[in-house]
């Protein structure tokens, strides 16, 4: 399905191993527990009823993945921990959560039993996310628990689905040949916001990888939970206040002021995915969800109000066209970012469980007579993501009369004591609009003053292009450091469509042209805060600095300078990996691809593809490049000098004349 393609490509990103993404359910069993055969066999029942629990996901012979749902599976082995402790479940978790789970030919499903007096008093499942999404834990928990009643113990075997239930492989056969105008006007919808979408959303972004030596029990991630009667009592009274907005709206509306403020870029883009689970699969098993791209522009004058109502359009539009395929999407997203010649980051994501609105729906009205109430409280946690595609992610949901603001946040983003303030201010900002409906009537700039939102600023040596922010200090020192160019100085310039473009000023040899932007585009791969220049000049002189006067919303409050990163290290049989590349190219995509100036998308290269010419150079005796690096708007010149030679591998180079 469209909606699992994104987790099917992620499989084959850069992590320490292969591995899916996964979610964990946590189901306590009644009274005393249960015999564990009979737990089993509901798990078996539970299989069975659902086909996205039997799923394996292989790929054909030219690399493209399909469904293969197994009528006859073995149920997963239990891993069993006397004991029914806090600690005990929590180390269940751990243990089925870490190994790295095989898409392709592992079972979704792991399970772990806790168990007391050799009973089970709890069961741990962990799921490949690619086949279950979060909306189908409750469906799961219930018909778990429903195999485990002692009147249903006799039902034949296996229990059919409820008629109505729309199954995964039904859902992907209609969409393979879906290509309509409805796919399309969704294409169009994303391709609009990628093409106005800063490069990065926090230029500042380093990725751990590319960073001084760590050790590998360090998270990327740092997380805080701030659980608040007083922010669920507000998000009470706004919502009663106006029904024409639920807490989604105000709670994304209070993020997206501080994503502003703390990345110091008026413009922001949101991955929603709370509410786009289409009517025909809300009750089914599977993995539905698709993102939803929200974008937004916040001047710094513009009323809070404005702000709301536009994130509210925003949110409709984008979640009637989040249906798509994500693979074509990567595919046009892979030609803009060569078009516009940055590397486009999507990594802010925003997620309101639907139960929030219903849980301030059903809980007391706020007000009444004056009560002890207990404080707001954070938390920090533990995040287990290994991989770094995500900057900052802010989860909302409710649990009993307690709003919950789950933030986590990559560590060159945001430390733990800044994410803390970020959430206090949010807390402290919805509580005061409940308070004063004019609050609506503020600039997004007093907002941010008023409640002590976390800011950034850029100095002198940046310059605003394309909704981007650019280091033109570094990106002068990436083009001195191409041979044959002996100056560089960046430059602003305002076309007569008042666009803002960089020009290079260049002295030295004007043939490097060519070699100095493959230069700057490899770069990219590593530097968020780089675009490729628009135009460059070359002369005898440059001129002594460019005027990159800050065109964009200055933020006070600098954050730390990061690493400079060089791009890619090489590999020392450089004309091997070229050729080994060229024929992975060609193997894959065609005869006529492999050509090493070009890049792969400019030589019909696909998302769906990039994972099996990786496979194949892989076999040929070398690793380092990802699918993302292949679809990425350099030549694939570049991508080679990423290889390096397996170690262990004695497969020999591809044979000479081959090296594009």
């Amino acid at each position: 399905m469209w909606s699992q393609e994104m987790y099917w490509y992620q499989y084959h990103l850069p992590l320490p191993v292969p591995d899916s993404a996964k979610i964990p359910l946590v189901v306590r069993m009644p009274a005393a527990g249960i015999p564990e055969e009979l737990v089993t066999d509901a798990v078996a029942q539970l299989m069975a009823r659902h086909e996205a629990l039997r799923t394996v996901y292989p790929t054909d012979a030219s690399g493209v993945p399909f469904q293969l749902v197994l009528d006859a599976f073995e149920i997963p082995a239990p891993l069993r921990r006397d004991g029914d402790g806090p600690e005990d479940v929590s180390a269940l978790f751990h243990a089925l959560f870490s190994p790295p789970m095989d898409q392709a030919a592992e079972l979704p499903l792991r399970m772990g039993y806790a168990l007391k007096d050799r009973r089970v008093t709890t069961v741990v499942l962990v799921l490949n996310h690619l086949s279950v999404d979060g909306a189908s834990l409750g469906r799961i928990r219930s018909d778990l628990i429903s195999s485990l009643d002692p009147g249903r113990r006799d039902a034949p075997f296996p229990p059919k689905a409820q008629e109505g239930d729309a199954q995964p492989l039904a859902v992907a056969r209609r969409q393979s040949t879906a290509r309509d105008s409805p796919h399309e006007r969704s294409m169009q919808h994303c391709e609009r916001i990628l093409s106005t979408s800063p490069a990065a959303q926090f230029p500042r972004f380093r990725s751990m990888a590319s960073g001084e030596p760590r050790q590998d029990a360090v998270s990327h991630y740092h997380r805080v939970v701030l659980r608040s009667p007083d922010l669920f009592s507000a998000l009470q009274e706004l919502t009663t206040r106006d029904a024409g907005f639920n807490a989604a709206h105000y709670l994304s509306t209070a993020f997206t002021v501080a994503v502003s403020a703390l990345s110091g870029n008026s413009d922001v883009t949101l991955r929603m995915n709370f509410s786009n689970r289409f009517r025909e699969v809300r009750r089914s098993v599977g993995c539905f969800f698709q993102e939803a791209l929200v974008p937004a522009g916040l001047s710094s004058q513009l009323p809070i109000r404005q702000v709301m109502a536009d994130i509210r359009q925003g949110i409709r539009v984008a979640t009637r066209h989040a249906q798509y395929s994500y693979l074509a999407l990567r595919d046009r997203k892979a030609r803009i970012e060569a078009r516009r010649g940055l590397s486009i980051r999507l990594g802010t994501v925003f997620n309101c469980n639907d139960r929030l609105d219903r849980s301030l729906r059903s809980a007391a009205a706020p007000g009444g007579a004056a009560q002890e109430r207990p404080k707001s409280t954070t938390e920090r946690l533990d995040c287990l993501w290994r991989d770094e595609y995500t900057d900052l992610s802010l989860r909302v949901s409710a649990s009993g009369d307690l709003a919950q603001l789950d933030l986590i946040a990559h560590r060159s983003v945001m430390d733990q004591a800044r994410i803390e303030t970020m959430l206090r201010a949010m807390e402290r900002f919805l509580i005061a609009w409940a308070k004063e409906p004019d609050l609506a009537d503020s600039a997004v700039t007093d907002v941010v003053e008023r409640f002590g939102l976390p800011t950034s600023s850029y100095g002198e040596e940046w310059a605003f292009v394309d909704n981007s922010w650019v280091d033109t200090a570094k990106l002068e020192r990436t083009l001195r450091s191409v041979e044959g160019i002996e100056a560089a100085v960046i430059t602003v310039a305002e076309q007569p469509s008042r666009a803002r473009v960089l020009v290079a000023h260049v002295t030295g040899d004007p043939r490097r042209e060519d070699e100095a932007r493959a230069h700057v585009l490899a770069s990219l791969r590593e530097n968020v805060d780089l675009v490729c220049p628009h135009a460059f000049v070359w002369s005898a002189k440059v001129p002594e600095s460019g005027p990159v006067a800050a065109a964009g919303p200055a933020r006070c409050g600098e954050a730390p300078e990061p690493a400079d990163g060089s791009g890619s290290t090489a590999d020392h049989d450089g004309g091997a990996a070229r050729r080994a590349l060229a024929t992975a190219v060609a193997a894959v995509v065609g005869d006529t691809a492999g050509t090493m100036d070009r890049s792969y998308v400019e030589q019909g290269g696909t998302a769906v593809l990039a994972p099996a010419v990786i496979g194949h150079l892989h076999r040929s005796g070398f690793e380092g490049p990802t699918p993302d690096d292949l679809l990425g708007p350099w030549p694939l010149r570049t991508v080679a000098e990423l290889c390096t030679r397996r170690v262990g591998s004695d497969s020999p180079s591809p044979a000479p004349g081959t090296d594009h």
